[in-house]
């Protein structure tokens, strides 16, 4: 711990666990005061309680996000409860993958507000206090090394990865002057609960042992590792302090090599 973030305040979505929580832990460690967002309060209780736990200052609000009244209400909360805001960490996301010819037009629809739409209405709802503040800010999305891939049967996930990173990188351009930095963190594979849920559809699509598919996706990477959400949530710390002060525009990788674009 460096106490780089000491004072700020910043807002995570989908810290209830995984990445998330990762990130959410960390930034509080760092000295920023955290607001952990999650479905509902209940899911963040274990978040707060670990963070509580370390010393740290934090305090949950809840939205459901595929619904924009509920994001812009919880984003409010947020500012009011934070006193202003400095750093917005858009992680939550949902992964699933389905042929083009077999989606319903719901499951296409419900991977793009979640993984597309809530991230821009975030932002939406709080550029404008971290624009009135006058004192910059970061604005950090949770994007994929799918952002920069073409994956048979990934088609929904992947279009709202790709989205995300020319999101992103058109906000840079457009909040630079206000002195506000925008980026993307593209993890591969990371070992969390999404992750393992996907990979026992896998296992039993191919008929084989969990253990089996899941060891041999996962390290599936230069490097062989099974990388921790903590990797992600270095990385998070990293661009919102002072390390990052130069950073924009960007998406970068934290894959093990996974991907080289």
């Amino acid at each position: 711990m460096t106490g780089s973030l000491n004072g700020k305040r910043a807002l995570v979505t989908g810290a209830a666990s995984g990445m998330g929580r990762a990130i959410a832990e960390s930034y509080a460690r760092e000295g920023a005061t955290v607001a952990v967002q999650a479905r509902t309060i209940e899911r963040a209780t274990e978040t707060l309680a670990s963070i509580e736990a370390e010393g740290g200052s934090a305090f949950a609000v809840a939205a459901d996000l595929t619904d924009s009244a509920a994001i812009e209400a919880m984003c409010a909360d947020a500012i009011k409860c934070l006193t202003g805001i400095d750093i917005v960490m858009n992680n939550a996301g949902v992964a699933d993958c389905k042929k083009v010819v077999d989606m319903e037009e719901s499951f296409w629809g419900n991977i793009m507000d979640i993984n597309l739409t809530a991230p821009f209405l975030v932002s939406k709802f709080t550029l404008p206090t971290m624009i009135k503040q006058g004192t910059g800010g970061v604005q950090l999305f949770n994007a994929s090394t799918n952002a920069k891939t073409a994956d048979a049967d990934w088609t929904a996930y992947n279009t709202t990865k790709h989205g995300l990173v020319g999101f992103v990188r058109c906000l840079a351009a457009e909040v630079g002057p206000e002195g506000i930095r925008a980026n993307a963190i593209c993890p591969g594979w990371i070992d969390t609960k999404m992750a393992v849920d996907l990979h026992h559809e896998f296992a039993r699509e191919m008929n084989e042992p969990f253990e089996k598919v899941y060891d041999e996706s996962m390290r599936l990477n230069m490097l062989g590792e099974l990388i921790p959400s903590q990797a992600v949530a270095d990385m998070a710390v990293y661009l919102a302090g002072p390390g990052g002060t130069y950073i924009t525009g960007q998406a970068i990788n934290v894959c093990a090599g996974l991907s080289v674009h």
